[in-house]
């Protein structure tokens, strides 16, 4: 059944990818809401250093279904995600891209749903905790599979095989390093469950996984204040406000965003007492491709605070599933 499943995403981003090479497409917007515009955060980033073919941006969806940009036309492709498929901002976006005339795609685990009926090329992922699926169907992987087949059309490449090698390598590279992180996480969940707050800092395509750490993992999650700080403005103002108590997970990658991490990192070490590092430069990723490393490190780091943000869950009790709003109250 996986290789059915594999095969059907394979072929519906070679669906988009035909589409998109019968338009003449000018700009590329991702759009969604939460976690989920953050998993579509690298489709921006990749686009915006391999190619100059195209212009990019990303937006919160009820901000564009309110204020969408100007080039938003018949030369734009539009990228929503919904895992449900029903999230109402992202339904109410697609219509009004499919409106202006734009090609219009949709990640989504619910086929039939009002964003697939609101768009021209669904792709699904799979998320089901009690049967799960492999990593290679799930939401990055995807996204990176897209993003690199559309700019092997921009660009004349061939790329989009070794990717896909990468992405199917991707899961064992994971396992790994969360079983070799596995002391590290439980020694984090133990000094840090009392904490009211956590801060996440990093840069790059960084960016994306500290996002999710923060509102998706400590925030919905677990419950816990929480704020994401851009490493390069970390010293503009946020740096005030830390002290020796002040507990931060900071990630490093392999990007050349790595020296605005590194500053960061470097200044937190003397100052907090409470800092906890996530480097891809400890990472095995001897599976994947070289050129891949900086592009899949975030992936593998966001397993890895995934895990940090599991075992803190399990130490203090509170289920990763529980919710106090969403789903539960109208809003």
């Amino acid at each position: 059944m996986h290789e059915e499943k594999i095969q059907l995403v394979k072929e519906q981003i070679a669906a988009l990818r035909s589409a998109f090479a019968a338009r003449t497409i000018e700009n590329i917007y991702v759009v969604s809401v939460g976690g989920s515009l953050a998993t579509l955060y690298p489709f921006k980033y990749i686009i915006e250093r391999e190619t100059d073919k195209v212009s990019t941006g990303a937006y919160s969806a009820n901000e564009f279904a309110n204020d969408p940009p100007r080039r938003l036309n018949e030369h734009t492709l539009v990228v929503f995600n919904s895992q449900s498929g029903s999230t109402p901002e992202s339904v109410a976006a697609a219509r009004l891209a499919k409106s202006r005339g734009a090609l219009t795609a949709c990640y989504t685990t619910a086929p039939g749903s009002a964003i697939e009926q609101a768009v021209d090329c669904p792709i699904y992922y799979y998320d089901d905790p009690v049967n799960p699926y492999p990593l290679v169907l799930s939401i990055y992987p995807e996204v990176y599979q897209t993003v690199f087949s559309l700019l092997d059309e921009l660009e004349g490449t061939n790329r989009l095989p070794e990717m896909e090698a990468a992405m199917l390598a991707l899961e064992g590279v994971c396992k790994q390093a969360v079983e070799e992180w596995g002391a590290e996480a439980r020694k984090f969940a133990l000094e840090r469950r009392n904490e009211p707050v956590f801060y996440t800092v990093s840069a790059g395509l960084d960016l994306c996984i500290a996002y999710i750490l923060t509102n998706c993992s400590f925030m919905e999650s677990v419950w816990r204040h929480s704020s994401p700080v851009h490493a390069g403005e970390f010293f503009h103002g946020a740096c005030e406000a830390f002290d020796k108590n002040t507990p931060v997970v900071a990630f490093l990658g392999l990007g050349d965003w790595r020296p605005v991490e590194e500053r960061a990192v470097k200044f937190l070490q003397r100052i907090t007492d409470k800092l906890t590092v996530l480097d891809a430069a400890a990472l095995d990723l001897s599976a994947l491709p070289v050129w891949t490393h900086k592009y899949v490190a975030p992936l593998v780091l966001h397993a890895l605070a995934s895990d940090y943000c599991l075992r803190l869950s399990q130490v203090l009790g509170h289920p990763m599933s529980s919710r106090r709003y969403m789903g539960v109250m109208k809003y």
